[in-house]
């Protein structure tokens, strides 16, 4: 119940917003981006625990391909916020998960409001192409190799940036 009632707010959110994004303010979108942080979060554990107990063996290196989620990093910004949720986004497609469907969705939602917010709050600032795209690569190959090995390791890191976003919506202004 918790799940679909999550799914229909989001939904209704991510309706409402369409075409308003020059007219929002910076609290109705960090109200907005901490609540799809926080139902991605719950969903993050949630598909965590789900992972068979092999699957916490984790193969040494992986986390090299995860350089924006760095836990010492900091979040500089909407442009970085931006970058890395579609990082994380396509990260998820990648996992090819059917249990991941929703994660996809909600990071596809944030990313959407972010890069709207970002186009009526920093004019002549274009989102970046990223070029991420060997990186992708590399973690479908590592995926289609290593399997459920990979899943911990983004899930862990996703929750991980998830939960210092929600500590920094204040960079939501920032260009």
């Amino acid at each position: 119940m918790d799940c679909s009632m999550a799914l229909l707010v989001s939904s209704l959110l991510a309706l409402f917003s369409m075409g308003a994004g020059a007219s929002l303010s910076l609290d109705i979108v960090r109200t907005k981006v901490k609540f799809l942080a926080q139902t991605m979060v719950y969903r993050t554990q949630l598909e965590i625990k789900k992972l068979p107990s092999s699957s916490n063996l984790v193969i040494d290196g992986l986390e090299l391909f995860f350089p924006a989620a760095a836990g010492d990093q900091p979040i500089e910004g909407l442009p970085s916020i931006v970058e890395t949720m579609g990082f994380y986004q396509e990260l998820l497609i990648s996992l090819d998960m059917a249990d991941l469907k929703q994660l996809v969705e909600d990071a596809s939602t944030m990313r959407g409001q972010l890069e709207n917010w970002m186009m009526s709050r920093c004019p002549g600032r274009q989102q970046k192409q990223t070029g991420e795209g060997g990186l992708v690569e590399a973690l479908k190959d590592s995926v289609r190799k290593f399997g459920l090995s990979v899943s911990p390791v983004a899930l862990n890191r996703l929750k991980g940036y998830l939960d210092r976003l929600l500590l920094n919506l204040d960079q939501l202004r920032y260009c």
